[in-house]
């Protein structure tokens, strides 16, 4: 698995730092999303609708990137 490193604005223009707990909500949350997405896995392997679980993870993966912005604030343009 690749990990993010914190950037100081001076690579990535648009981005912040990151304080420490930033990066312990963001990892939180990253952590959230895995722990459903594992469950979506389950559920299929359970005889679930592969359709309605395929967009439940799209939904996951969305609402994820998006409470990950909500915490990093980058450049509204980014």
């Amino acid at each position: 698995m690749s990990e993010a490193k914190p950037q100081d604005g001076s690579t990535v223009k648009g981005y912040r730092t990151l304080s420490e707990q930033d990066i312990a909500d963001m990892n939180s949350l990253k952590a959230l999303s895995r722990q459903f997405v594992s469950h979506l896995e389950r559920l299929r392997s359970d005889g679930a609708d592969p359709r309605w679980l395929a967009i439940a993870k799209t939904d996951m993966q969305t609402a994820c990137m998006a409470a990950c912005r909500a915490v990093a604030q980058p450049d509204g343009d980014c």
